[in-house]
């Protein structure tokens, strides 16, 4: 196999289709199987490392032998990627203080009704849709260094997401099946790729894809824009991502 990395023109062959497949079987990766070693791929290459215990600096966003034997099960990680890796995908950050701080605020509502008008948005200094501002201030709250408004992260979803695919400001993405309470969820209703709305996790997702989120700015009929502090019930069918805050 041939060390898979960015270039301009793209790699392309068969070797990239066989390390896409291989990524999306691992869970790192969800693109279409193409054959074109493109940005979508190379950053399933880096969330793959990152998962398997690499050393941060190493997480880089390649594909090689040694990842292809991996994420495949060919090649054990070493006794350290795996203390490491369960490091990552288990220890609590900051995600139980963010939840109880969340907790706190379930039944508050915008005043006046519609008008995005909120103890979030006022904090925040934004006057509009508010469920990421909500995210943000529970983070905040729990100390997280990058959760920031002065540093404008993150009032928007699509950055939230972007910076987590990116691995960047202290986020990284999970698979439903490492998901776990105070991770942040992000949805996608109209399933354009384009994250519409955030909540908090609070159980772990179900044999069916079920769980229970807390989620700011919502309703029974307004998922996005209802207003309201809510725990809702929700299926991945409508998720983009998960998202571990690390620091």
């Amino acid at each position: 196999m041939r060390n898979l990395s960015l270039t301009s023109p793209a790699m392309r062959g068969d070797d990239v289709k066989t390390a896409q497949k291989a990524l999306r079987a691992y869970g790192a990766w969800s693109g279409k199987i193409d054959g074109i070693f493109g940005e979508v791929t190379a950053r399933g290459c880096s969330q793959a490392k990152y998962r398997l215990g690499y050393v941060s600096k190493n997480c880089t966003r390649t594909y090689n032998a040694d990842l292809h034997g991996y994420v495949t099960g060919r090649k054990q990680p070493s006794v350290l990627m795996k203390r490491r890796a369960k490091s990552r995908m288990s220890k609590p950050a900051l995600r139980i203080p963010a939840l109880a701080v969340a907790q706190q605020y379930v039944g508050v509502k915008e005043n006046p009704p519609n008008s995005n008008k909120v103890m979030f948005s006022e904090w925040y200094g934004a006057t509009g849709p508010w469920c990421m501002m909500y995210v943000t201030y529970c983070y905040t709250q729990a100390k997280a260094k990058h959760f920031n408004k002065n540093a404008a992260r993150w009032a928007y979803c699509p950055y939230l997401y972007n910076d987590a695919r990116a691995q960047r400001h202290g986020l990284t993405i999970v698979p439903k099946d490492k998901a776990l309470p105070g991770d942040v969820v992000l949805f996608d209703w109209q399933d354009d790729t384009i994250s519409d709305h955030v909540g908090l996790l609070i159980s772990k997702v179900g044999k069916y894809g079920d769980f229970k989120s807390i989620e700011g700015n919502t309703s029974l009929s307004n998922d996005s824009n209802g207003g309201e502090v809510m725990i809702r019930n929700r299926n991945i069918a409508d998720t983009i991502a998960f998202v571990r805050v690390w620091e």
